[in-house]
């Protein structure tokens, strides 16, 4: 099927080991990327390492991610001790990363008791003109789920770096709309759809889906989180809530604001 608007994925999750947390079904290959990039009219990536997973390291990744002129190449980067994060992140952009993907679940980083870590790593990566992609799926077991909300301990840390751009991804899944409300006031944050636009559908979230596409065009953007999901899904999903949307503003979304913001030719 022919696809007229192309998309620019903001976050797909190809791995050094091609595999992916021991799913043992799954391709996350770079190759598989391409291969669905192709199939499904996506024009760009943001390609994103995991610290920590999959075999991550800064040097290997990037060198895989620069045979495919089509990808952004975003380390994973988990602030570990102050006194180092001002030349970590110096050596990541100097290695030509566009951007840093935090993850706190993954990397076990308790918003309120590592808030210095997280504002120091914000703070340096605005000085190297890095993107942050901050997931905000803070959902899980009992022992390790948030005991507050987690969305105003991050407005607590956006707060001491407004200097940064902020990549807020899955855009706060459940909370969609409390999420886009902090991003409609900042023009250092855009808001990413993945995984909420493909996990939730028939549930109430459409609806606030719905709404954004047609209301909130200049400030969201589209990914798959692939391998979790298929590229093929997420332009599916796309093509439903674009459907009834003029073209300028199903043009943004799909990939003039993630072009914009990271400041690359798409």
């Amino acid at each position: 099927m022919a696809f007229s608007i192309p998309l620019f994925d903001s976050l797909a999750h190809p791995t050094l080991t091609s595999e992916w947390l021991q799913k043992k079904s799954i391709d996350a290959s770079f190759e598989a990327l391409q291969r669905a990039m192709s199939e499904s009219h996506f024009k760009a990536a943001c390609a994103i390492g995991m610290a920590g997973i999959e075999g991550y390291e800064h040097t290997v990744f990037l060198e895989q991610c620069r045979q495919y002129s089509n990808l952004i190449p975003i380390a994973g980067y988990k602030p570990s001790a102050t006194p180092f994060i001002k030349k970590e992140i110096a050596d990541i952009a100097s290695m030509g990363f566009k951007g840093i993907k935090i993850h706190p679940r993954f990397s076990k980083l308790n918003l309120v008791g590592h808030e210095p870590l997280l504002v120091k790593t914000l703070q340096e990566a605005a000085k190297q003109n890095l993107v942050v992609f901050w997931c905000t799926y803070m959902h899980s077991q009992l022992k390790s789920y948030p005991s507050q909300d987690p969305f105003y301990d991050l407005v607590n840390i956006l707060r001491q770096s407004v200097d940064t751009k902020v990549i807020l991804v899955h855009g706060g899944d459940v909370q969609l709309l409390k999420y886009a409300e902090l991003v409609r006031f900042n023009d250092n944050l855009l808001l990413d759809l993945s995984l909420t636009l493909q996990k939730y559908e028939d549930s109430s979230v459409d609806a606030d889906l719905q709404f954004l596409f047609q209301h909130f065009d200049r400030r969201i953007c589209v990914g798959s989180d692939f391998p979790e999901f298929t590229l093929q899904y997420t332009r599916e999903r796309f093509e439903r809530f674009a459907a009834n949307i003029v073209l300028e503003k199903q043009e943004n979304i799909a990939w003039r604001n993630l072009s914009n913001f990271l400041e690359v030719e798409f």
